[in-house]
């Protein structure tokens, strides 16, 4: 009988150690103790177990017919939830928002001791570093409750069971040895691991809990009744478990990262939107910015639909990480980025064109103030809000000022940035202006001259819906001197010439409807009524007027 006891305990050392929830004593629950002189069942109890008065759980465990003769290298498998070990109270490394532990407002640097409530409020965070340099968070709105957090006097191993009520919490797990037991425990499930990075989820509604795998493997199991409707479900990296009431764990793969936008991630206002992609299957999304690599200081944490603004955070370069959540609320695989945050130097102020100005194409210039400590100004002009694909870009280093080559006409936008030098020497631009927008228009063409006719005293070409003509008559093709200026709105005009000898000139020039003037067109030559001229060609005048013969 003595030798099967002794087979089974060393059958029990040899299991692997796997984290369970709850029920009785198992593998991963048990630590070995091997026997000294003189020890006994009840003087090993009154020294290794929380309340020495539960030796008896130990005798049966063990199948101790006799608990007080005890050999000298006999291995004995004491349950982990009975030992006493040493409380080892974890430290708050970062706080963000509303934190209370055991009733008080939590500040950096304080201690929590083993048993003490956390209550994070909306917007709040935590990051708690345990002894073994274990590091818990906490996202807002949870509730947690450090059950244990014990060195075990056998071994070196250690002894962590976190109970959440509500939330999120992220552990990242410290490689435990042999033995040892990290637990976060829920009201329908609980998660173990030996050293990983995992995340329980118990939403408000509290009808399912959820758990998921970044790094390492994790083992999952129901609580009451569904607890013994199946075996733990371990879980790899990539995978997650849906718990609901009276159910064993369902196995899901976690939903693919999103594709964060190549290389660094930059913000120009304040707030922001964080430019994340869609990933199938999805309802929401979280987004963590922090100020380190480690994400022990997460400065900002965002949960929900697309999009997700970022407020808070002053200029700089932070990690990010983000993971789309399905409908179960199971958080996904996770990316990591960067996030520049660049508001600075400001952007100028626009002093022309005006919004909607109409501008020629050959005619653009743009004018705005200038910026304090700016070394140079940006600018681009497109012919999209958007700035996809910008038309012209140039820089000025003495002012903020532009004089564009010619430009298509259309509708087109212009922004421009302030360049400044960085702590390096380097030159970085602020952020661009809210795009101002003004309307490229061709100058009107005047009529040719060959449109241009004459029937007797009218004069008439075709004319355009909207336009005004300006009309001069001259004696010459120089119009050194004009004898008729007149402007209609219409393409004809009724001429009052005085009877010649010599012919006249006369050109056109339109104006559009915003009041831009074409240039005059060629001059073409016309002749007045006819005159008798005399040799020197002065008309003949007779009784005072001229002489006028038929043409």
């Amino acid at each position: 009988m003595k030798r099967s006891a002794m087979a089974m305990a060393a059958a029990l050392a040899a299991l692997p150690v796997l984290a369970g929830w709850g029920g009785a004593a198992r593998a991963g629950e048990l630590f070995p103790y091997e026997v000294q002189h003189g020890d006994s069942l009840y003087t090993v109890a009154g020294r290794l177990l929380e309340d020495p008065r539960r030796w008896p759980e130990v005798a049966k465990l063990n199948r101790l017919a006799q608990p007080s003769r005890l050999r000298p290298g006999q291995r004995l498998m004491l349950p982990a939830s009975l030992l006493k070990g040493t409380a080892r109270p974890a430290r708050a490394e970062y706080v963000r928002g509303p934190v209370r532990a055991g009733g008080q407002a939590l500040r950096i640097g304080d201690e929590v001791t083993e048993g003490a409530v956390l209550e994070v409020g909306a917007q709040g965070f935590v990051s708690l570093r345990l002894h073994d340099g274990s590091l818990l968070q906490l996202q807002a709105n949870s509730r947690s409750k450090l059950l244990r957090l014990r060195d075990l006097p056998v071994g070196q191993r250690r002894n962590t069971l976190v109970e959440l009520d509500g939330g999120r919490v992220d552990a990242t797990v410290a490689p435990q040895p042999g033995g040892s037991r990290f637990e976060v425990k829920t009201p329908l499930a609980t998660a173990g691991v030996r050293g990983t990075r995992f995340g329980v989820t118990v939403p408000a509604a509290g009808a399912l809990a959820t758990a998921d795998v970044v790094e390492g493997r994790v083992e999952v199991q129901a609580q009451g009744q569904a607890q013994r409707a199946g075996e733990a479900v371990a879980l790899a990296a990539g995978q997650g478990a849906v718990v609901r009431r009276g159910a064993a764990p369902l196995l899901k793969p976690l939903l693919p990262a999103p594709a964060l936008p190549g290389g660094t991630i930059r913000l120009e206002r304040m707030p922001g939107e964080i430019p994340l992609p869609a990933v199938p299957g999805a309802s929401r999304y979280r987004v963590e910015v922090a100020d380190d690599a480690a994400f022990t200081r997460v400065l900002w944490s965002g949960e929900g639909p697309l999009p997700l603004v970022v407020e808070g955070l002053d200029d700089g370069r932070y990690p990010l990480r983000a993971r789309a959540i399905d409908a179960d609320g199971l958080l996904g695989a996770e990316r990591a980025g960067e996030l520049w945050v660049r508001t600075r130097p400001v952007a100028p102020l626009a002093q022309s064109p005006r919004p909607d100005e109409i501008v020629a194409p050959d005619a653009v210039t743009i004018d705005c103030t200038s910026v304090p400590g700016a070394a140079a100004y940006r600018l681009e002009v497109s012919a999209s809000a958007g700035f996809e694909s910008p038309l012209q870009r140039a820089e000025s280093r003495d002012r903020c000022h532009f004089a564009l080559p010619a430009l298509p006409a259309g509708e087109l936008y212009w922004r421009v940035a302030s360049v400044a030098a960085m702590a390096d020497g380097r030159l970085e631009r602020g952020p661009f202006s809210d795009p101002g927008r003004f309307v490229v228009v061709p100058y009107p063409a005047a009529p040719a001259a060959a449109d241009i006719g004459i029937d007797g005293q009218r004069l008439h070409w075709k004319a355009l819906p909207g336009y005004r003509y300006r009309v001069q008559i001259g004696t010459d093709t120089a119009f050194a001197t004009v004898v008729q200026d007149e402007v209609v709105e219409v393409g004809e005009l009724r001429l009052s010439l005085p009877p010649g000898c010599t012919p006249y000139a006369v050109r056109l020039r339109a104006a559009d409807a915003n009041g831009r003037w074409s240039a005059f067109s060629p001059p073409r030559v016309i002749e007045a009524e006819a005159s008798v001229c005399s040799g020197d060609g002065a008309p003949v005048r007779s009784d005072g007027g001229p002489v006028r013969t038929a043409r």
